[in-house]
């Protein structure tokens, strides 16, 4: 196959159209120069000269250049610059990977060429892989461009120490030069290219450079100059480039910004793959005393503290949390009194070097890194579940993608090397655990039937689909052409011991792209990162922990290229462009992690409004052309929602700008087209999403309905269930005893350790990163550490405030006590919810109410109130209030709507919160009081409760009901649970 390059992609030639606008009005002209080796003795003094020829600039930089910098960035809705000098041309394009970056620039060296003649430029970057990307694309681009530029003479070279005689064909030809190179090799102290050699005539290499006046172009600037003071910003210094063209999705630095096409803009207009995550989730699985570094933090006038992932005890089970712990932390208390953080404390945290924590165990000490754990689940058995969830989605995709012609790749991110390559003694290399894993699962999985036309033509061959590509391994043997210290390629040996997987993976993309070829998996430790991708990589799994560094975008950044079929067709199709990213985060935490890492990279805040939010915002003009919003545009609409009060300092939106969206009075500037204003307003919606609708300015207000409290309905109903009560427990121990025993035998058996995982597709924007929920895998089962079972009775004590006896005497009875050797944690999480909801039953049985003569709720009870929120009331004409103040939109505001309307109610009313009932589980406030008329016209005085849903009441509220029963039974009035209308009239 060979890919196909589009020309006309609107993103791509608005970023090579800005750079080479800042040259507007350049003559085209050469600067020449000659060259020659310094004068000896015995020599003439030009006795070896050479002409030189390289780029000349015509116009001034501190106006001609100038001028056309701020004509760019207007165009392109960025911040305007006030100055510029010879000895600042260095300009900013920010393209989010995957969108082309490389093609951009490579394409922006012949369109300078074209229009202003320059010749001599030198492509730095920041390691090998780049470098042979940037290699491999040039070979890649050669038809293309030649077609497009008539066959304009082009020569490349990749920078060598060892053949310097390409440095002087650099500077000595008259037409277009390009030189790759690696920071590296430049720029340390030992490098070649900064010392005199015979092969460039006793003239150092750079001088040669230099004197072309080369326009350097700078493939991720973070990783090659980011330190003003190092050694790469001093060799690009020496070589006197006349521009500095910087292109990245993440700059450190910012210069001259020229063009902007950031992540945001990248997945709205569809030019990268959408994102799913595929969280895993771990149930059951803290027996042991858990315990992750999470992240140090090191605050100025703050000591040290560290957020631990702990397994802490909530109210019925145990759930890992992320808790803050400082030196001296006891995790007994931390984690909520499990017994089996007895004796864990946290010893010293250090903030130096990414951060550590010590965590101190009765006669051991250790030391976690970020993102390092202790008494996790069996890590392998994490990883055999992930690795299976990726080779499923990948064969899943596989039968949608083979069809339409597009080969599927999937790439594992790893902790360490040895994981999937060891090496002997007699150095012959071994696989590693992950190996045998991954060839396990895979032919399983290709086993099953709904996978069987992948092998129709091609048996499955394992160990044929996947590979491995790592810079180096423990053993410090190369698996790619490597450095030496002085930053050139060491020598034959290491440039000969390329493996296939260098090869295949890093220069021939074609033919790993080629269904034929059957590498399909890729595993690689940290060597693919900034500089390869792949346009076919649809799933990547996560196999390492992801700590405070850029990692979540690193990673997905390899697999956002659109696809390639095999006839070299970007496809655009809806629907093939899906990313699935398989990690042991659950997707929430996935996506607040990678929204974190964008803000950080961008430097925004998302889901907030900032003066340049609106810049850049495309609209259609009258005349058929495209309008885009200014800075300073951008900036008025901030400044008119500031002073409207509905953007708040730190930028957040607030209901009054929602209520404004909702009513079309939203005060934008009225200098603004209404088809700008139209995306400013849908722009601001989604901003608004997540805010309930309330108008700040209104407030609601309850009066009194005295027609109602003075009526002989209300008043009788009144004198029926304002009575106060007392009461007393009667129950014995034997009741008790039964009631948990039967609870505990009835329980479902204890869940081992298992991991299930959620996926979600993400949808980046600059409201935020949201999670959508698509399904739920089959769980499965999870390799434990086992351990001793806890002391049970104690424990129990704790949790449920009962007797030794009575709790041994329950766990004999049920014959389950075998079982907590299974799951000591989930065992005994589910007795103590059997044991509580005994309990709370056996009281609210036994719970016996007595009248208190001469105490009663007054009505009083009943007064105006101010201040309330509108949108939760609801105006009425039979209660003693002229509105409800409902909880509920689907259970409360329609019923009292219906009993509003309806002819068999005579009287109802919504018990104020006051208005309470003693129990033994706290008081209790019952919902409704009601008259209401039968058939035969009896009058029925009613107390009501209603619930969304009376069959799935937590036990508690269950035990506060069957109170409210036993109280109004004494008073004689009748209580009744309903969720609308028909079952209040149900009532007889």
């Amino acid at each position: 196959m060979k890919f196909l390059f589009e020309a006309d992609l609107p993103h791509q030639q608005g970023a090579i159209e800005a750079v080479c606008d800042l040259f507007d009005g350049q003559v085209p002209e050469s600067s020449v120069f000659t060259v020659a080796p310094p004068a000896k003795e015995w020599q003439l003094p030009l006795g070896d000269s050479k002409l030189g020829y390289g780029n000349r600039l015509t116009l001034d930089p501190d106006t001609d250049i100038l001028e056309n910098l701020q004509r760019v960035q207007a165009a392109n809705a960025l911040p305007i610059s006030t100055k510029l000098s010879s000895k600042d041309m260095d300009f900013t394009v920010e393209m989010e990977t995957g969108t082309g970056k490389t093609y951009v620039y490579l394409r922006t060296i012949f369109e300078l060429n074209r229009r202003y003649g320059f010749t001599k430029f030198v492509i730095v970057v920041p390691s090998v892989a780049i470098r042979e990307g940037v290699k491999k694309s040039i070979e890649q681009t050669a038809d293309h461009f030649r077609a497009l530029f008539d066959g304009v003479p082009f020569q490349h070279f990749v920078y060598d120490s060892g053949d310097l005689a390409r440095v002087r064909d650099f500077a000595t030809a008259n037409s277009i030069r390009v030189m790759i190179a690696t920071i590296q090799s430049l720029g340390t102290k030992s490098a070649v290219f900064q010392q005199a050699r015979e092969q460039t005539l006793d003239i150092p290499a750079v001088e040669w450079v230099a004197d072309c006046r080369p326009i350097i172009i700078i493939d991720e600037p973070q990783s090659v100059d980011a330190n003003p003071d190092g050694a790469g910003a001093k060799i690009l210094k020496l070589m006197k480039p006349m521009a500095r063209l910087r292109y990245s999705a993440t700059h450190v630095r910012q210069f001259h910004q020229v063009y902007r096409l950031d992540a945001f803009d990248a997945h709205e207009q569809g030019l990268v793959k959408s994102i799913a995550v595929d969280g895993a989730s771990i149930k059951d699985a803290d027996n042991s005393p858990y315990v992750k570094l999470l992240e140090v933090e090191a605050r100025k006038g703050h000591v040290p503290r560290a957020r631990l992932e702990i397994s802490a005890q909530q109210a019925a089970s145990v759930t890992r949390k992320a808790v803050w712990a400082h030196d001296g932390d006891e995790l007994l208390e931390l984690s909520g009194n499990r017994t089996v953080y007895a004796g864990m404390r946290v010893g010293d945290i250090d903030a130096r070097q990414g951060g550590s924590v010590q965590i101190i165990s009765p006669g051991k000490t250790e030391t976690l890194s970020t993102g390092a754990s202790i008494n996790d689940v069996d890590a392998m058995s994490v990883q055999r579940a992930m690795v299976r969830q990726t080779i499923e989605h990948h064969f899943r995709r596989e039968l949608a993608n083979r069809p339409l012609g597009i080969k599927t790749l999937s790439l594992f991110f790893i902790g360490q090397v040895p994981d999937y390559r060891r090496y002997a003694e007699d150095g012959t290399a071994q696989p590693g655990p992950l190996v045998a894993i991954f060839e396990e699962e895979y032919a399983k999985l290709a086993a099953k039937p709904e996978f069987a036309s992948l092998f129709a033509k091609v048996p499955a061959d394992a160990k044929a689909a996947h590979e491995g590509y790592f810079a180096m391994d423990k053993q410090r043997r190369f698996i790619e052409p490597t450095l030496n210290a002085a930053g050139e390629l060491s020598n034959q040996t290491s440039r000969d011991a390329a493996e296939r997987a260098f090869d295949l993976i890093m220069k021939d993309k074609e033919k790993l792209l080629d269904e034929a070829e059957p590498l399909r998996f890729i595993f690689s430790h940290s060597a693919l990162r900034e500089g390869w991708d792949n346009p076919n990589v649809f799933q990547i799994c996560v196999l390492r922990s992801m700590g405070t560094e850029r990692q979540r975008r690193q990673s997905i950044g390899r697999g956002l290229r659109l696809a390639v079929d095999q006839h070299g067709v970007r496809r655009r199709d809806e629907g093939i462009n899906r990313l699935t990213v398989v990690s042991d985060e659950d997707f929430n935490s996935f996506a607040d992690g990678l929204q974190k890492e964008i803000e950080q990279d961008l430097g925004v805040k998302m889901g907030v409004v900032s003066q340049s939010l609106f810049a850049g915002l495309q609209y259609p003009m009258p005349d058929g052309s495209i309008g885009k919003l200014s800075v300073a545009e951008s900036d008025s609409v901030f400044v008119a929602l500031r002073a409207a009060g509905m953007v708040e300092k730190d930028g957040k939106v607030n209901e009054r700008l929602k209520e404004a969206l909702r009513s079309g009075t939203v005060p934008l500037p009225a200098s603004l087209p209404e088809a700008a204003q139209k995306v400013i307003r849908s722009r601001l919606m989604r901003l608004t999403r997540k805010i309930k609708i309330t108008d700040a300015s209104k407030t609601g207000a309850t009066k009194l309905n005295l027609a109602i409290l003075d009526s002989h309905e209300f008043k009788e109903l009144w004198k029926r269930i304002s009575a106060k009560t007392t009461y007393r427990l009667s129950f014995d121990d034997a009741t008790l005893i039964a009631a948990g025993t039967k609870a505990i035998a009835e329980m479902p058996p204890p869940g081992e350790a298992r991991i299930t995982f959620t996926e979600a597709n993400l949808e980046v924007t600059r409201e935020g990163v949201m999670a959508d929920v698509q399904n739920t895998s089959i769980p499965r089962k999870l390799q434990t550490q086992k351990l001793p079972v806890p002391d049970l009775l104690t424990e129990l004590m704790n949790r449920t405030d009962l007797p030794r006896r009575v709790l041994a005497k329950m766990l004999i009875d049920s014959g389950r006590l075998d079982e907590a050797s299974i799951n000591p944690t989930a065992f005994m999480d589910a007795i103590t919810s059997c044991i509580k909801a005994a309990k709370l039953k056996v009281l609210a049985e036994g719970v016996q109410y007595r009248r208190i003569e001469d105490e009663a709720w007054s009505q009083e009870l009943f007064h105006p109130e101010t201040e309330l929120d509108p949108s939760r009331m609801i105006e009425v004409a039979k209660a003693p209030l002229s509105h409800i103040v409902f909880d509920s939109e689907t259970v409360e505001k329609q019923l009292a709507a219906d009993m509003d309307k309806s002819a068999a109610v005579k009287v109802f009313a919504k018990l104020p919160k006051a208005f309470t009932i003693p129990t033994p589980l706290g008081t209790y406030n019952p919902d409704w009081a009601i008259v209401r008329e039968h058939e035969d016209e009896k009058i029925v005085y009613l107390v009501c409760e209603t619930k969304g849903d009376l069959n799935n009441l937590r036990d508690e509220e269950r035990a506060k009901i069957d109170c409210g029963k036993a109280h109004f039974k004494e008073l004689a009035a009748k209580f009744i649970t309903a969720t609308s209308l028909d079952g209040v009239l149900a009532a007889s």
